[in-house]
């Protein structure tokens, strides 16, 4: 006897195995973040975390959409990282836990990010002004662009 042959007798019998069941659960459109420490964080790097507070719009620009680059950057790191919105949503409180040297190596590249993306900002706006002002000088006024008013014809 063949070893597969249990296995096609079972989804012989049983159809209704296969396919997918009618009331199925949606997954929800932004998973939690879960704060489980991962197994090759070590214990002791837990008790003197680094804390930083950064602009909250600086931190979603670095940490993208629902900190989705979280995950990649403790990878990386080998570090946690974990950020909260703090003072009605005005700064976001980053909090970096591992080795000395990891923590330290991490602030200067977070301060690094958060310094690129205000000059970052500041070029962006200055380069949409220069657009705006080129784009008012070589459009002809409005006044030269009206239609000529109509004249009446003379009454016979």
């Amino acid at each position: 006897m063949e070893p597969n042959a249990t296995e096609d007798h079972a989804e012989q019998k049983s159809p209704t195995r296969n396919r997918p069941s009618k009331k199925q659960l949606s997954t929800p459109s932004v998973l939690p973040r879960l704060h489980v420490r991962p197994w090759w964080f070590p214990e002791q790097e837990l008790s003197d975390p680094l804390v930083l507070y950064i602009e909250s719009w600086l931190a979603d620009v670095i940490f993208g959409p629902n900190q989705s680059l979280l995950p990649e950057l403790e990878w990386i790191s080998q570090a946690l990282v974990t950020m909260d919105i703090v003072d009605s949503g005005n700064l976001a409180e980053i909090t970096i836990f591992g080795r000395p040297a990891v923590k330290n190596r991490l602030k200067i590249i977070l301060l690094n990010l958060v310094a690129w993306h205000k000059e970052n900002r500041h070029i962006v706006r200055a380069m949409k002004m220069k657009e705006r002002e080129e784009l008012l000088k070589s459009s002809p006024s409005n006044s030269n662009n009206l239609p000529e008013p109509v004249q009446k014809a003379p009454a016979d």
